[in-house]
């Protein structure tokens, strides 16, 4: 069955609302444009992606000569010309659905509304709670404090009184949109965001500050109910915890890194993927990604529950489940494809303000034989209108 991509990172957004009919702010609609072509990295060869941009087209001829790939650019017109297909997301929402009929989708090509709902709801955050609870009773032990869901503002600022540093999460958002992270307990500035979140989305969820030593992610796929491990994923996130850059390196090396902090991670995966079998793979097909972090255990009264043997490391397996591909996915792809082995690049998306400003100055990419081997490489088309790109930059020892 042929796949057919479209990059939509304002999804997130829409599923907030709940909506049909959802109109994206700016910054939303622009990344959605000068960034379209990610999606190329983790397709299938034959797949199709959908852009009405012919520079988009062209770029993408040029990533199927230079790094292998076979990713096609259709534009939305052309949609009513396929049937049997598998439409491919940057997650599933009502608007999104509205859409892609409107483009000319056949019906057969996308999940019903009630599907589409079901899957908004295994997105709500609060699905993190019944993950830690399958969790520990799969491993017989709690990995770290768990987030509880509030729903009254009282409640909330007293959860902060009580631990001070913590998040507050709405329950639908994305790339660090929707959480206020509190250094130094209750505020009147808090009051007022709780309150008005809680009048949009219903309730919050509550976490308990983790003293961080790694953040990371596994990728994973459902398919035929099943789901699979694909691979890992190394990021670090800027101070309103908003995905800042990747590493990408081979899988084994990402792993090692993990496994050096905290050598029970099989399990914990495998004790993951049993959970997301049960709760996710009934109803979704396609990549989805569990955020994680590594903590020091030893920071937590009482850790001894918490902790990895000697370490002192704890783990946090479910910061957060994205129900779409991410952007680990992508680097977790072309770690494998696109580098020499042994060798890091990073990842990370690029913004700048007006497409008059320049962008950051960089070494001229060398590739050779479909792997970067020194410089930048720029992975969205040069398009001097843009005001978002991704960049791979090769890492020298």
């Amino acid at each position: 069955m042929k796949q057919v991509y479209i990059f939509n990172p304002q999804n997130d957004l829409a599923l907030a609302t709940g909506g049909i009919n959802y109109v994206a702010p700016p910054f939303a609609m622009h990344m959605a444009h000068d960034l379209a072509v990610l999606p190329a990295f983790l397709a299938e060869p034959g797949s199709l992606l959908i852009t009405d941009s012919d520079l988009d087209a062209e770029w993408l001829e040029y990533l199927n000569t230079t790094f292998g790939l076979d990713v096609h650019a259709i534009k939305r017109s052309q949609l009513r010309q396929l049937a049997n297909c598998r439409i491919m997301p940057w997650g599933w929402s009502l608007d999104l659905r509205r859409r892609l009929i409107k483009w000319g989708a056949a019906n057969d090509c996308l999940p019903s509304k009630e599907q589409v709902n079901h899957l908004r709801g295994l997105s709500h955050r609060r699905v993190s709670i019944l993950i830690h609870m399958r969790l520990k009773e799969l491993l017989g032990r709690q990995l770290c404090p768990m987030p509880v869901e509030l729903a009254v503002a009282d409640d909330v600022l007293d959860f902060v009184r009580q631990h001070r540093k913590c998040f507050i999460k709405t329950p639908w958002s994305n790339s660090g949109r929707g959480i206020y992270h509190t250094i130094n307990g209750a505020s009147p500035e808090l009051e007022q965001w709780c309150l008005g979140a809680l009048k949009r989305q219903g309730s919050l969820l509550c976490e308990q500050a983790l003293d961080n030593i790694m953040d990371l992610g596994v990728e994973f796929y459902c398919e035929n109910g099943k789901t699979i491990a694909r691979g890992y994923s190394l990021f670090s996130t800027d101070s309103h915890s908003q995905y800042d850059h990747g590493i990408v390196a081979e899988e084994k090396e990402l792993k090692a890194r993990i496994t050096a902090l905290y050598p029970n991670f099989d399990e914990v995966v495998a004790a993951l993927t049993q959970v997301l079998n049960e709760l996710i793979a009934p109803h979704y097909e396609g990549w989805l990604g569990v955020d994680m972090l590594l903590y020091n255990a030893q920071c937590i009264k009482h850790n001894a529950q918490f902790s990895n043997s000697t370490l002192g490391t704890g783990i946090n397996p479910c910061v957060e489940l994205n129900l779409r591909p991410t952007m680990g996915a992508i680097t977790s792809v072309i770690g494998n494809k696109m580098l020499v082995s042994g060798t890091t690049s990073v990842f990370r998306i690029e913004q700048r303000s007006t497409a008059n400003k320049p962008w950051p100055q960089s070494k001229e990419a060398v590739i050779k034989n479909g792997h970067l081997i020194s410089g930048t490489l720029q992975l969205t088309p040069p398009n001097p209108t843009a005001l978002y790109r991704a960049v791979l930059d090769y890492k020298e020892d």
